[in-house]
């Protein structure tokens, strides 16, 4: 019933573990960088049989362009792109060594190696399973009712940092920039953005199938045998696909009196009655305060009858 409502914590933790392991179909990444870099103006990189008249633009990049295409994996390229690759190959390059080096090693890159190659024990990783995220797990089975709900969610999104069922935390209030409030706002989908819960183009539907494809082999890997992850997976979506459509869109939200809703914890709960955000905010550590925003009022409505629905 309310166990439904967390699952997506269960996705985003399991989630996060898995992302220790590397891919093994990843390419390696190189162990320098690509050293020294061009100057600021390399004429090579320049296409003169294009005129500078007609399109400056080819003129002045245009070898750079036929030189470097963008990547199969990535939706656009440029020099600065390139230039943060290469940096990322060069801080890899570095891990690696201080990870394979079992000589003399200082203090700090010994901490470094020793951590990086924890994170890439895959076999280590496989072996331990779900017992990384077992507390959390047990925590989400224990709970029997909407009334352990708020200190379940309060624990899971400030020990872990993630945005379960919603956002919390606190932020400048929109009339005084020099005012620290706090601040509730929409969260809890596992895609990128509400859009894609809700466009109908054949690619939004191929998304959203491949998605609930996921997450049915999340639960699979979580123990369930295929038919209680194919429902688990279901719920999971229905219940986002929900919340997602109660959320503002991306143009929406670029109005910031659209994000200013201030108001009284009372007020809140008027608002949102299903949820008890006196032990929220107590379990999340939040100090004394007199108002709070909520960005998102009609979001945080529809998570309140998903409480009252039972997910």
């Amino acid at each position: 019933m309310t166990k439904r409502i967390v699952y997506l914590s269960l996705l985003t933790l399991v989630s996060a573990l898995l992302a220790f392991v590397p891919s093994q179909s990843a390419p390696k990444r190189a162990q320098t960088p690509a050293l020294p870099y061009s100057p600021s103006l390399d004429v090579n990189s320049m296409d003169k049989s294009v005129s500078p008249c007609v399109d400056f633009y080819h003129y002045a990049c245009g070898n750079w362009q036929k030189m470097n295409p963008i990547p199969a994996d990535q939706t656009s390229w440029s020099v600065y792109a390139k230039l943060f690759e290469d940096n990322l190959n060069f801080l890899h390059g570095i891990l690696e060594e201080a990870a394979s080096n079992t000589g003399h090693r200082d203090a700090i890159t010994q901490q470094v190696g020793d951590f990086y190659a924890a994170c890439m024990d895959e076999a280590g990783a496989e072996k331990r399973g779900l017992s990384a995220i077992q507390p959390q797990l047990d925590a989400i089975a224990n709970l029997k009712s909407t009334q352990g709900m708020a200190a379940l969610v309060a624990w899971l999104q400030f020990d872990y940092g993630e945005t379960i069922l919603f956002s919390g935390g606190s932020g400048q209030d929109l009339d005084n920039s020099e005012q620290v409030i706090a601040q509730l706002d929409q969260g809890g989908l596992g895609l990128p953005d509400r859009d894609y819960y809700t466009k109908d183009d054949a690619k939004s539907k191929e998304t959203r199938e491949r998605y609930v494809q996921h997450l049915q082999k999340t639960f699979a890997l979580m123990g369930d045998n295929a038919e209680t992850a194919s429902r688990n997976a279901g719920t999971v979506m229905r219940l986002e696909t929900a919340l997602a459509k109660a959320a503002l869109t991306r143009v929406e939200r670029r109005d910031p009196y659209k994000l200013k809703h201030k108001m009284t914890v009372a007020e809140l709960n008027q608002l949102a009655s299903n949820f008890d955000w006196k032990v929220y905010f107590r379990e999340a550590g939040y100090p004394g305060f007199v108002t709070i925003n909520v960005g998102a009022p009609d979001f945080f409505k529809e998570v309140n009858a998903r409480l009252a629905a039972g997910g």
